[in-house]
């Protein structure tokens, strides 16, 4: 690449009769090492893209999981294994089947990284149902990812990145997931992740529900940990922003034997990382 860099600079000086600068020159050869500043592996298997970083030492380390829909399981569809380098972006892109993809980069050939499809260049028009296929194999052979993901390929994946695409049991970082759009979604048709400043997501978070404001055992029971954590769980639910039922976790510090009132903490944290948190009053009866 430092090479490249240097006769193009040549070049221009020659063409132009200016002077360049080692400066100039450093400066220039920085720019195309950059471009190799991330390299970007698809794991067919998994339907994971992990993104791997340059180090000063010119070493590549995982830094970044992604969760993916490659090709349908069938001849036609089969994203290629191999080896490639990047080609092209497009804010939107035509896609085969009259739909668009969101911040698209090319791979090789009509293989590309995209968003979930959209009927339409409008960011309210998702197509829901693929969006939850994410983390399966989906799409008609290209890497599908959130809008999130795509973007953030598209904005700082130079052209000629390598993309090695491969099939392998497992990932060196744990692959994310991606929120499910069901029947209680407010908004399905807008990716969450998408940073787009009118989607209407960007209000939305996790929750926390508790149905008893004060709770009540007696010292006398003498409960197990586990019998309390069944009494604290008791009527509490927690709620990603698309109103799927989570899971979430207890900080206290109780004794189930000693009378008096004591705080319980509910917290939880979603898919996309909206967190959340509540109280409730564990009260510990004297029998």
């Amino acid at each position: 690449m430092n090479n490249v860099a240097a006769l193009l600079i040549a070049l221009t000086a020659a063409i132009t009769g200016q002077t360049v600068s080692q400066t100039e020159l450093q400066q220039t050869n920085a720019a195309y090492e950059y471009m190799d500043e991330y390299s970007l592996t698809v794991n067919k298997t998994t339907n994971c893209v992990t993104v791997y970083q340059k180090t000063t030492t010119g070493d590549f380390v995982p830094v970044k999981a992604m969760i993916c829909s490659v090709g349908k399981d069938d001849y036609s569809n089969e994203t290629p294994s191999g080896s490639y380098k990047t080609q092209a972006k497009y804010e939107w892109r035509p896609l085969f089947g009259n739909v668009y993809g969101q911040y698209a980069t090319r791979i090789n050939g009509h293989i590309l990284f995209h968003s979930v499809y959209y009927k339409t260049t409008d960011p309210s028009s998702l197509k829901t149902e693929e969006y939850n296929k994410l983390g399966t194999s989906a799409s008609a052979g290209c890497v599908r990812l959130t809008a999130a993901d795509a973007k953030w390929i598209y904005d700082n994946c130079s052209l000629g990145t390598t993309v090695n695409i491969i099939e392998r049991d497992s990932d060196p970082l744990p692959r994310p997931e991606a929120i499910k759009l069901g029947s209680n979604a407010p908004y399905p048709n807008w990716d969450p992740t998408d940073p787009d400043p009118a989607n209407p997501w960007h209000k939305e978070g996790a929750e926390i529900v508790i149905g008893d404001e004060v709770k009540e055992i007696k010292a006398s029971d003498a409960l197990t940990s586990a019998e309390l954590t069944e009494v604290l769980k008791n009527n509490v639910t927690a709620y990603d922003a698309a109103n799927n039922v989570i899971d979430y976790s207890i900080s206290c510090n109780i004794s189930t034997v000693t009378p008096g009132i004591y705080s319980v903490k509910y917290y939880t944290t979603d898919c996309l990382g909206n967190e959340a948190e509540n109280y409730t009053t564990l009260k510990v009866l004297d029998a």
